[in-house]
């Protein structure tokens, strides 16, 4: 069972001129996993986004733009990683909880994940979770 140590936080190259900034992303050099699906969310300020865990997704967040804060939970300890550069990237790896707290208006979030979508995946109740790391413990 993966716990907060197992959180990565890492930066990868940009390129920067005059003409503003570009990130680049190599899925198997940089993010190390075989990318199966990306999404994008935004929100608004203030707004909290997540609240879940996965059972067997391994989830990677980079703020495209704006800035949100990022509470990690492994039932026993947290973690909070601030997301507010593109080249800042957050690998949260199975059985973590993780909750986004918009800080910045119009902030936009973008997901990569190693698996396709699927809803049996997901645990949506945080007391479910604690008894999912339980069972994981055992």
């Amino acid at each position: 069972m993966n716990s907060i140590s197992d959180i990565q936080v890492f930066t990868v190259p940009k390129f920067l001129d005059r003409q503003g900034y570009l990130v680049a992303f190599d899925a198997k050099l940089d993010l190390k996993i075989d990318l199966r699906r990306v999404f994008v969310v935004s929100s608004h300020f203030g707004d909290i986004r997540g609240k879940h865990a996965h059972r067997c997704l391994t989830q990677i967040l980079v703020c495209v733009h704006g800035a949100c804060r990022v509470t990690c939970d492994d039932g026993e300890s947290k973690k909070e990683v601030a997301l507010d550069r593109p080249d800042i990237v957050l690998e949260i790896p199975p059985g973590i909880w993780a909750e986004q707290y918009y800080s910045a208006p119009d902030s936009v979030l973008m997901v990569m994940c190693d698996l396709p979508y699927d809803e049996s995946d997901y645990i949506r109740n945080y007391d479910n979770f604690i008894a999912f790391r339980a069972r994981g413990k055992s």
